[in-house]
């Protein structure tokens, strides 16, 4: 058994002919740019979520066909040394009207290609990135399986599209088999203890993806899986139960998250307290509700929490204060891997080449323990600088 780094929810920003994919993300989020940015971080498993749009499964076709793009024994490509997961993004609105994000993933280019065709007819422009789907959950759900795939909740607790954040308590109001679902994205906000609060969430898989909009945003989250090989059927295996194959989940500290606590725009206030808020403290006007806020809300759990892999909150290097470009490159260069260098390389060994605050910052990462404001509306939180501790 090896252990994979995997970062299963990367965007597309633009085709190889340079139509965009993912209107909000980076032009230089392509496909020729994407492996090697995954390398850069340490990952070995990657998934593409706009794989089956139309323009990218285009150029997908000519990586296959040219040899750039090799299939991997169990499922999936392998391309410039890093896995491929070929995965789809979609909008799915409940019988209420209110939407989530969900992503299928599936073995190969066949069965990708004939669920594009299948499904086309119930998109509105198939050459983009997460579109509104003109079906029910269950429909989607059925047809993911007929392509031998696997469905995860995309961001699951977000305000913003996430099915638990904006929908339901409860899987079954969504589907009418829900066991369907082989895993929860935890997303940017949330972590292991915060979604375990909800009952409904004990029976999947939690694992952490980055939701990459940027180069720089691919492996901001990770899970660490104990698989034979980096490959489609090894992954799905791993989701399967609690000693599937995932070691841990490397999510972004919650409290960095843009929707950890509520926040009214009106008033640029930042939620505070123990209890939830939905509504503003200072005004009384609606709030961008925040993840921490909306499953204390719904929480229905008092007692001892269900076991699952141990969640590790993640600092990228990148939003640490006093790393810019310069340093990020030198540390990268000379040490190893992004992944390495904040887990893995001695402290000794970092502060000798970049000095000894970066090296404080990256302990502090690893033991937990960094000051930092809270983010939310929106916002991303940020650790404190150092005169401000």
């Amino acid at each position: 058994m090896t252990l994979v780094y995997g970062d299963l929810h990367i965007h597309i920003g633009r085709t190889s002919t340079g139509k965009p994919v993912k209107i909000t993300a980076s032009p230089k989020l392509n496909l020729e740019n994407i492996p090697g940015a995954a390398q850069e971080k340490g990952l070995g498993l990657i998934g593409l979520v706009d794989a089956a749009c139309s323009g990218v499964l285009q150029d997908l076709d000519i990586l296959a066909d040219s040899g750039k793009m090799q299939p991997v024994p169990g499922g999936g490509y392998l391309c410039k040394g890093v896995t491929l997961l070929l995965g789809h993004e979609v909008e799915i609105a409940n019988t209420t009207g209110r939407e989530a994000h969900f992503l299928g993933f599936f073995p190969d280019l066949a069965n990708l290609q004939s669920y594009a065709r299948e499904l086309a007819p119930s998109v509105t422009n198939p050459s983009l990135s997460t579109q509104r789907l003109r079906m029910d959950g269950d429909t989607w759900l059925q047809m993911v399986r007929a392509h031998q795939g696997v469905a995860l909740a995309a961001h699951a607790f977000t305000p913003h599209k996430g099915v638990y954040g904006n929908c339901v308590r409860q899987l079954g109001e969504m589907f009418s088999c829900p066991d369907l679902i082989s895993g929860l994205e935890l997303g940017l906000s949330a972590n292991t203890a915060m979604a375990a609060q909800i009952q409904d969430t004990h029976r999947y898989t939690y694992i952490s993806n980055s939701d990459a909009h940027s180069l720089a945003t691919i492996g901001r989250e990770f899970t660490v899986y104990d698989l034979p090989s980096p490959s489609f059927r090894a992954w799905a295996r791993a989701l399967q139960g609690p000693k599937g194959g995932i070691i841990a989940t490397h999510g972004l500290e919650p409290l960095l998250g843009k929707y950890y606590r509520s926040y009214c725009k009106t008033c640029q206030l930042l939620a505070s307290g123990a209890d939830p808020v939905s509504r503003c403290q200072a005004c009384g006007g609606p709030v961008v509700y925040g993840v921490w806020d909306r499953l204390r809300e719904i929480a229905d759990v008092s007692g001892d929490l269900p076991k699952k892999p141990p969640y590790k909150p993640h600092v990228p290097l990148m939003m640490l204060p006093g790393i810019g470009p310069r340093t990020y490159g030198q540390l990268i260069k000379k040490l190893g891997t992004e992944i390495e260098v904040m887990y893995t390389v001695s402290l000794g060994a970092i502060g000798d080449l970049v000095g000894p605050d970066v090296a404080e910052q990256i302990a502090g990462v690893r033991l937990g323990n960094l000051p930092i404001l809270p983010g939310g509306g929106g916002k991303y939180g940020r650790v404190k600088k150092a005169e401000e501790r």
